[in-house]
């Protein structure tokens, strides 16, 4: 596998990666604020809700005792759409009211171990608070149950386009790699041809590298070819001036023996 191609397949990684840790992390941001949106508007409700109960508490009535109860839950269940069910329990988990839209019937009851609560599923956001009296008492418990269907189609609809999106911008940069791949060829194929002119010259031949000024290569690369080029015509003249010499010691030999002969005769 060559240099160039090394260079291309790690950078689709590098940007694959970073796309996709971008794409996942901006779905994880929206799923977040959603979540807290709905958060949000359930507890106005609960807070509503509990507090015109806590207002019959601390006139001393009972839970059972408040005959505008269902009213109570009524109005606080039309606050909010998708608001499915509004629920009072006693102390013991028993209910003794509910608000409900729909024909949904909602999930069992258990005491819970903290003040106040709240639980997602796949479908269904659930919220419950303590009711305490005048003197800090229990009085029961009031919850909420939310349908949360369209949120999550929301949610579904918005990751199949992000993730849509991060295809398109992973598509786009596959071209980019295209070109930045050529030009590490091109890259390639100058230091190439260099290394294979340095051979020709060790073996006395003539200089085959043509020009790559103003090419793919850097200002410091340029640099270090115009030295290059320095030093092979430097080369070449050495090797020329060796040859001469050489050239230059045969024929004195030659005609030292010439001499040498015409001086016996």
């Amino acid at each position: 596998m060559s240099l160039a191609l090394k260079i291309g397949l790690a950078l689709l990684l590098v940007f694959g990666a970073a796309i996709a840790m971008t794409t996942g992390l901006n779905y994880l941001r929206f799923d977040q604020t959603l979540h807290h949106l709905l958060s949000q508007r359930m507890t106005v409700v609960l807070s509503e809700t509990r507090r015109d109960i806590v207002a019959g508490l601390d006139l001393g009535l009972r839970l059972e005792n408040m005959e505008n109860l269902d009213a109570i839950l009524g109005r606080r269940l039309d606050m909010s759409e998708g608001i499915r069910n509004i629920q009072v329990f006693a102390c013991d988990g028993s209910q003794i009211d509910v608000a409900q839209a729909g024909s949904v019937a909602p999930p069992p009851f258990s005491l819970p171990d903290m003040d106040q609560w709240q639980s997602f599923d796949h479908d269904r956001a659930i919220m419950g608070t303590l009711l305490r009296d005048s003197v800090g008492q229990c009085a029961g418990y009031v919850r909420i149950i939310t349908d949360i269907s369209d949120a999550n189609a929301q949610l579904d609809h918005v990751s199949s386009r992000i993730w849509q999106a991060a295809m398109i911008s992973l598509g786009t940069i596959v071209p980019v790699l295209l070109v930045l791949f050529v030009l590490m060829r091109r890259r390639h194929r100058v230091f190439v041809e260099l290394n294979d002119d340095l051979e020709r010259a060790l073996d006395g031949k003539s200089s085959a590298v043509s020009a790559h000024d103003g090419d793919v290569l850097t200002g410091g690369e340029m640099r270090m070819i115009s030295l290059y080029r320095q030093l092979r015509d430097q080369l070449s003249r050495e090797n020329a001036n060796a040859e001469t010499r050489h050239d230059d010691g045969l024929i004195d030999g030659d005609d030292q023996s010439g001499d040498g002969q015409k001086h016996e005769k």
